[in-house]
């Protein structure tokens, strides 16, 4: 393992780029790229006060594109993980994977010309023309992750695991600390080279309480920065400490409360913790230009505002005018990156404004499908998995109102803290978020606590209703899944304070 390291990617890149210039110059495909990537992190996790796993883990991928075809051109992709005994031989993976790739992409073109699907839309294989770029880029962290000390995981884990279970009502909890470093390098046939590093730190709090009720939360303190995250550097701007604390008596709290009974067409406060899924699931996907062009359709894949390039609302009004939601790679936390996994630079995309649907997260080949400029939401959560298209950071933009505002000026209503579980329509034209805490609004003022609470209401109907606060706040959020076979993705939402009309959901 001492040769394996961020390092390994570094010194691969030259010798990559060389040989997917010999594979280009012998097969002239149309267009082929590969990326590679060395990671290496530290871990621990602890139970009920208890060490349960530790250790320190590195990883190589590589994966590679190629699009070639007579009569119409089609892609292969092709990847794999690596280990020790390719470190210094990575060239001959890479030639490997070219003519794997290369092969496959010869059967899809035949496959498609033979179906005679390749002519328009979004069977379309050509991809946006984009300039060569050289660049290294390093996300700023303070704390590198490669100073981790194994020991002073295990302890930390264990420390905060046994102070958490001291807490009365809390049955179980677990404790897990991940901090990592990571090397992309993106090359391909036009003489793109690029070189990216960043780091991930990624804690984690279980917690099961036992009151009156029982009542279960799971939460992440992460972002992409080093160990700083564990001393408060990080959306929640709590310790670790802190925030298994504040997770674990919040859910005990939560366990003595009352269920909630299910409420139609109530106004509902969603603070920006609970709008992090709001944002994700209910705009974020369904604005993939690959979902609303069903070539990804897993896990409730379509988008209800695109049945297709004739019959769609761009343009037309789908939300109020205090609805703005912009997609933005520039901003902070797991959805920033300087290039997606085309070498595409990431821009800032304003999806909906003031309630019309505008733009779409994109690809080179689905730019050109829309009519859009290519704006780099083209990633893959490894080197050895094909790139898709995914966020960076959705989400909701300010309004016009205070958040304490919204809340006074609610007679009737009920106040919702906290992601915990979406369930979302096929075309996410319908939505049911559980949340974790929903409070009563009485009068302007926040009264009694509920626990299994959740809002659900129909996508078109709920927008239209939204007003917004000034109060945008980003949280990352380390698990999206999208994909077949499932990729999962780092990435941020989040947004203000909202208020709109809604069905609470609750236990009948």
């Amino acid at each position: 393992m001492d040769k394996i390291g961020v390092h390994t990617a570094t010194q691969a890149k030259e010798s990559l780029l060389l040989e997917l210039s010999k594979f280009v110059s012998e097969k002239k495909p149309m267009f082929a790229d590969f990326r590679f990537e060395a990671s290496e992190g530290t871990y621990a996790e602890a139970i009920n006060g208890n060490s349960k796993s530790a250790g320190k883990d590195y990883g190589i991928a590589l994966g590679v594109r190629v699009f070639a075809g007579k009569e119409m051109v089609a892609g292969g992709f092709a990847g794999t993980s690596l280990g020790p005994s390719h470190v210094g031989k990575e060239k001959d993976a890479l030639k490997k994977l070219l003519e794997e790739a290369e092969k496959k992409a010869r059967i899809n073109s035949e496959e498609k010309y033979a179906r005679k699907e390749g002519a328009r839309g979004i069977y379309s294989t050509k991809l946006a023309a984009m300039p060569q770029i050289k660049a290294e880029k390093t996300k700023k962290f303070t704390k590198t992750p490669l100073d981790a000390n194994i020991e002073d995981f295990v302890k930390r884990s264990e420390g905060i695991s046994k102070e958490t279970a001291k807490i009365a009502g809390v049955a179980t909890n677990a404790i897990t600390i991940v901090s990592a470093l990571t090397r992309k390098i993106y090359g391909n046939s036009e003489g793109s080279l690029i070189e990216q590093t960043r780091a991930i730190t990624e804690p984690s709090i279980y917690i099961a309480a036992k009151g009156k009720a029982q009542e279960t939360y799971h939460e992440w303190l992460c972002d992409a920065k080093g160990l700083e995250v564990l001393e408060g550097d990080n959306p929640h701007k709590k310790t670790l400490e802190d925030f298994a604390e504040f997770i674990a008596k919040g859910t005990v709290e939560l366990s003595n409360a009352p269920a909630m009974k299910p409420q139609k067409n109530v106004a509902v406060v969603t603070d920006p913790w609970f709008n992090t899924l709001v944002s994700h699931e209910v705009c974020g996907h369904p604005l993939e230009a690959d979902r609303a062009l069903k070539r990804e359709t897993a896990w409730a894949g379509r988008a209800w505002w695109f049945n297709n390039l004739e019959d769609n609302l761009r343009g037309k009004s789908i939300g109020s005018e205090e609805m703005t939601v912009a997609s933005d790679p520039g901003m902070g936390g797991y959805g920033n990156y300087d290039f997606d996994d085309e070498g595409v630079a990431g821009k800032r995309v304003l999806n909906i404004k003031k309630g019309v649907l505008c733009e779409f997260m994109n690809s080179r080949e689905t730019s050109l499908i829309l009519g859009e400029a290519p704006n780099g939401h083209m990633r893959a959560h490894s080197a050895s998995a094909m790139p898709l298209i995914r966020m960076s950071t959705t989400y909701f933009e300010k309004g016009s109102w205070k958040h304490e505002e919204l809340i006074e000026d609610t007679k009737d209503g009920y106040y919702i803290v906290g992601e915990k579980t979406p369930s979302i329509g096929e075309s996410r034209q319908n939505f049911n978020i559980t949340c974790w805490k929903a409070y009563k609004i009485e009068n302007g003022e926040i009264g009694q606590l509920y626990r299994q609470a959740g809002v659900e209401a129909n996508s078109n109907e709920y927008f239209k209703t939204l007003e917004a606060a000034d109060d945008v706040k980003i949280y990352n959020v380390p698990n999206c899944g999208k994909g077949t076979p499932m990729q999962t993705m780092r990435l941020s939402n989040g947004g203000p304070h909202m208020r709109g009309i809604a069905n609470v959901t609750g236990k009948r």
